[in-house]
Parts: C-alpha cells; sequence; structure tokens
C-alpha cells in the first residue's frame, strides 16, 4: 500500500496565514478541524459502514519575515462495522509533520526542508487491517489516509515570475524515506512483524494563475514518480502520478462564484501477485458564495468520477454548505455534506449503493 500524509493536514497548513508579510512571533497562527466521515458500502445484510473522526492540530509560527515553520499533527480513529457489529477498527496519533520555508528575493524563490516524524500507528494487526485498508482510498478520500508511514526528509524548492498578465511558477521536491516495522501477521510459525520500506519520490508542479476582471484563474500539473516500495523482501511499484488541477473565482455582484476541477491518473504499477490496473479519478465542483452581516454562507454541489483500466469503478455526487463566521483574530468555520453514489466490481459488474456524510469544523486563530 502506499502511504500518505493526512490530506486534511496539508490543507490546513495552506489555509493557515503564514504569508511573507508576517514579523515575527507575534504573527503565530494555529487551527484545529475536527471532522467526521461515514460511508454505507452496500445494503442489506452485506452492508458495510466506514467511518472516521480526525482531529488535526496545526500551528504555523513565523520566526522571521522570511523564515516560518509549521507543525502539524492529528488524532484520528476509524471503524468499519456491519449490522451495528464492528469487525475493525484502529485509533491514535498519526505521524506528525514538520517544515520551514524559506524565502528569497520578492518572493520569488521559495526553499522548503520537511519532516515526517514516526509518530503514528505501527506495528498494524490483523484486526486492524481492514480499517486501515479502507481508508486509503483516492476515490472516497478520507482525510486520514494513513496512520504511520515512517521518517522521511523531504527537500525542495520553487520558483515564481511575473510573464505578461500571468505568474508562473514551477516546483521539485525529494522525499527520502526509511524502513519501518508496519504488519504483525499470525500464521502457523507464530507471530511475525513485516518490515516496509516506502519508495523515494520525485515531485514536479508546474503551476500559473492570472486575473479575469475581478475574478482569479488558477491551473496547475503536478507529476510524481517513485522507487520501489519493499515489503517482507518483496518489492513492488506504485505507478507514476499525474494530477492536474484549475479554479475559477469571479465576484458576480454581491455573489462570489468558484469553479474547481481536478484530475488524478495514477499509471500501470507492480503489486503482489501481478500488475496493479490503471486508474483515474476526475472530480468537479461549483460552490456559490454570499455574506450576510459577519456569515459567510457558501452552498456547493460536486460530482467524482472513478475508472480503473478503462472500466467504470465508481461514482459521488456530493451536495452541502459551508458557513463561516469571523471576529477579530478568531474564525469558525463549519461544513456538512451528503454524499450519494455508487462503487462498480471491477471489469464493469455488478454496482454497490453507496452513501455518506462528512461534517467538520475549523477553529482557527491568528
Amino acid at each position: 500500500m502506499r502511504y500518505a500524509p493526512s490530506t486534511l493536514i496539508a490543507a490546513l497548513l495552506l489555509a493557515a496565514p503564514i504569508g511573507a508579510g508576517a514579523q515575527g512571533l507575534g504573527d503565530a497562527a494555529a487551527a484545529v478541524m475536527p471532522q467526521y466521515v461515514s460511508f454505507k458500502i452496500g445494503s442489506g445484510t452485506t452492508a458495510k459502514t466506514v467511518t472516521q473522526l480526525t482531529v488535526p492540530f496545526v500551528a504555523a509560527v513565523p520566526i522571521s519575515s522570511r523564515l516560518n515553520i509549521d507543525v502539524a499533527t492529528a488524532f484520528a480513529t476509524s471503524e468499519v462495522t456491519s449490522n451495528g457489529a464492528g469487525l475493525s477498527s484502529i485509533s491514535g496519533i498519526t505521524d506528525t509533520q514538520v517544515r520551514a520555508n524559506l524565502t528569497l528575493g520578492t518572493d520569488a524563490v521559495v526553499f522548503t526542508l520537511g519532516a515526517n516524524l514516526p509518530t503514528g500507528q505501527y506495528k498494524i494487526t490483523q484486526d486492524k487491517s481492514e480499517a486501515a485498508g479502507q481508508i486509503g482510498n483516492d476515490f472516497l478520500m478520507f482525510p486520514t489516509s494513513s496512520y504511520g508511514a515512517g521518517l522521511s526528509t523531504t527537500g525542495g524548492i520553487a520558483v515564481a515570475k511575473s510573464v505578461g498578465n500571468w505568474n508562473l511558477g514551477i516546483a521539485g521536491s525529494f522525499r527520502k524515506s526509511t524502513e519501518f516495522d508496519a504488519y504483525e501477521v499470525q500464521d502457523d510459525a507464530g507471530q511475525e512483524t513485516l518490515t516496509f520500506t516506502p519508495a523515494d519520490e520525485v515531485r514536479a508542479r508546474i503551476g500559473a494563475d492570472r486575473m479575469i476582471g475581478n475574478g482569479r484563474l488558477t491551473v496547475g500539473v503536478t507529476f510524481s514518480t517513485f522507487g520501489d516500495d519493499l515489503l517482507a523482501n518483496t518489492s513492488y511499484a506504485t505507478g507514476d502520478r499525474y494530477i492536474g488541477q484549475a479554479s475559477l473565482f469571479m465576484p458576480v455582484g454581491n455573489t462570489d462564484v468558484f469553479l474547481s476541477g481536478w484530475g488524478l491518473y495514477r499509471a500501470k504499477g507492480q503489486q503482489f501477485g501481478g500488475e496493479a490496473a490503471p486508474e483515474n479519478v476526475l472530480n468537479g465542483a461549483l460552490a456559490v458564495g454570499f455574506r450576510s452581516g459577519n456569515l459567510y454562507i457558501e452552498p456547493n454541489v460536486e460530482v467524482r468520477n472513478w475508472q480503473v483500466d478503462g472500466y467504470q469503478a465508481g461514482f459521488l455526487g456530493n451536495g452541502g454548505v459551508r458557513l463561516r463566521w469571523t471576529t477579530g483574530a478568531f474564525s469558525v468555520i463549519p461544513t456538512a455534506t451528503y454524499q450519494l453514489g455508487q462503487l462498480n466490481t471491477l471489469g464493469g459488474g455488478d454496482t454497490i449503493d453507496l452513501s455518506g456524510w462528512r461534517a467538520s469544523v475549523t477553529l482557527r486563530i491568528r
């Protein structure tokens, strides 16, 4: 399996107000964002429900106007049940990410050095394996996709430049990972610990944005390539990943309109027992925001489609609302979303009902 840091933590790091204008410790920011997700997969007596409660913690500390440090971790509990009976669960602190950013010039060059510290859940036992496996899905997108990824370090550089009406940027990074004890399995010979060594990763990103009237258009493409993972002396490889993203923000009168989309393509890889088929996920979203006093209201809709090896694998529609209330340095941002769709058995076979909901609240102070 491919371990990855919590996508929710990554989003919070981007949201934290730590811009280059920050002057020192007095501009430090902190955020916590409890999120609950529940998916019911299937129907009748064979239905399973996968739930997760994640509570990320993020702190961003500007050391100077050029150097800032952020730290993020989370507590998460995930459970798989069927007909009210628990089948598998895993709970605890995830790994901790520490990142330092150094800006040079007029915000044109940024150096990043980060580390993933192994504070999370390790030596996953068989009774926890189903819960740990269900959350690592690129289509359902649980906020915490892994509890532990081992010690790793990442170094990167990003360069930005204005060209006419466009702001262009290019970034690259390299992640070096180390081995760790990942699983505990029981067989006739007794209990055995399996060691996992994640592959190193090279990532490159190109992005651009520009003003369109009073709005802004943003586009970007990210490419990731990996070496071979190693589990119990057996190597396998995840496929290269390509992610394209685009968003358009446009004020229309007193209303803000947001259009966004992203696509993930994972190329063919190698897994135990044979090849890992290529897959792609496409996602589109529309949101409309308006103010009522100190309250910002943003209803939204979203659709997501999943294909594996050219066959339909899943479809999901989301409808929800996000609110934002701000007073002084304190912000509260609750969201609620209902999700309805289906999964398909591989090869274009039977469909499986899929429904769920997610709710979150972001508390931020700066």
